[in-house]
């Protein structure tokens, strides 16, 4: 692949947000040969959110429960067809005896347990893949952790050799452009593993941001987005996660982070890039910033992504919301 770095442009390719689904995986993954990208960009939300048995009933026989349907496999094909299928859906499979499902069904601790080493596991072979293939084509990839990833799982992508994580650190992208990266959000409502008050986001922002030589032809990786924009609008929940209803319409608030906003409106990077509400995919300008967010449909199988071209003159020359 020719890079288009030596005619002063970068194109990246940026998604967030595929809680461990295999097809959207390997859709990032192509996306630097389909999209002729200089690099590939993660925006935290790695891991999927259920740990799905299946039961070894013995004599070949595994069943496992889906959607209100129960999936039989009596032949090798047909389990690796159930697998297939369980993590495309983002979900991780873990074949036990019916003793070792009903143990699970008893103790959440040993859910956690589990679901912490097949999540590791899982991203183990995703980031095999992503050198294998990441090889082929040249280029780097840049991958974080995201607010509902485990931090156990943070030490995951120290043996790869292609992909980069980015996180608390100002790295270089091909072309020469820097880039500061944090996959924490503010509070949420389901106290999710990697949540911050806003007081220390924007510590923890400052620290990173305060580092770059020049702001303002720099990138923000930033898995929460701006409060007040597009990109951060969501349903609002009452104290059961129920979404609030008045005169028959759910009620849409703004849930993103101040403290990201300011940063943003303090240091005017040429692009900031975040991912987190998934139903608010589009592009909002802050001041000279675009700030975008490609929005998720991971559990359909569907990537969402933004193609964007750096130019060194124009700063982003184009972007583009792209979804496959």
């Amino acid at each position: 692949m020719t890079p288009r770095t030596s005619t002063g442009e970068t194109r990246i390719f940026f998604c967030a947000d595929i809680h461990g689904s295999e097809r959207c995986f390997r859709k990032w993954l192509n996306a630097a040969r389909s999209y002729k990208c200089d690099a590939l960009i993660f925006g935290g939300d790695l891991a999927g959110k259920i740990l799905q048995p299946i039961v070894n009933h013995g004599a070949g026989r595994y069943t496992s429960e889906m959607y209100g349907q129960t999936l039989a496999a009596e032949a090798p094909s047909e389990l690796q067809a159930i697998t297939d299928r369980i993590r495309n859906a983002g979900r991780y499979e873990v074949i036990v005896r019916p003793d070792e499902k009903q143990a699970l069904d008893d103790s959440p601790e040993l859910v956690h347990e589990t679901f912490v080493r097949v999540a590791r596991a899982g991203a183990t072979r995703w980031l095999e893949l992503a050198d294998e293939r990441l090889a082929e084509v040249g280029i780097p990839a840049f991958m974080m952790l995201g607010n509902d990833d485990f931090i156990e799982m943070q030490d995951v992508f120290d043996g790869s050799q292609r992909v980069t994580n980015p996180e608390d650190r100002v790295v270089e992208l091909p072309g020469g452009w820097e880039m500061i990266s944090l996959g924490y959000s503010n509070p949420t409502p389901w106290s999710s593993p990697r949540e911050l008050s806003e007081p220390d986001l924007a510590v923890r922002l400052e620290a990173m941001a305060s580092r770059l030589q020049d702001p303002g032809k720099s990138i923000f990786n930033f898995h929460v987005p701006p409060q007040g924009t597009h990109l951060d609008q969501a349903a609002l929940l009452d104290e059961t996660f129920t979404p609030i209803v008045s005169s028959g319409r759910v009620q849409i608030g703004n849930v993103g982070s101040t403290s990201v906003r300011g940063l943003i409106e303090h240091y005017q990077p040429i692009l900031s890039l975040h991912g987190h509400i998934h139903e608010s995919p589009g592009m909002s300008k802050i001041g000279k910033t675009v700030a975008i967010n490609p929005g998720s449909e991971y559990m359909d199988g569907i990537l969402r992504g933004a193609i964007v071209t750096l130019d060194q003159r124009k700063g982003v020359k184009g972007w583009q919301l792209v979804q496959g």
